[in-house]
């Protein structure tokens, strides 16, 4: 078994705390898909934002299929979140 990383996502009030393996042909895309979403779903609630239906999915789907491509987890959070930004408008507080 591949030794794991532990890395944070920081963006836009969004902290995830992800196992990210230190080799990509063991990435696990279904566990870094519920970690993304549960950090996602803590932040909109320590924000206290009710996210739209799918906004979560959507970004989290985008968040694992860049980093799956190779880009880096910093420049996947913040394409990922301008893209669920633009699609899903939220109301303000």
């Amino acid at each position: 078994m591949s030794p794991l990383r532990l890395r944070i996502l920081l963006g836009g009030g969004l902290a995830v705390a992800l196992l990210v393996p230190a080799r990509a042909e063991a990435f696990d895309a279904d566990r870094v898909m519920a970690f993304c979403q549960a950090g996602f779903m803590a932040a909109m609630t320590a924000a206290s934002r009710t996210p739209p239906a799918g906004m979560a999915d959507f970004t989290c789907r985008c968040f694992v299929d860049r980093v799956r491509a190779g880009t880096s987890i910093a420049d996947a959070t913040d394409a990922c979140r301008q893209k669920a930004a633009a699609k899903f408008p939220l109301a303000g507080p």
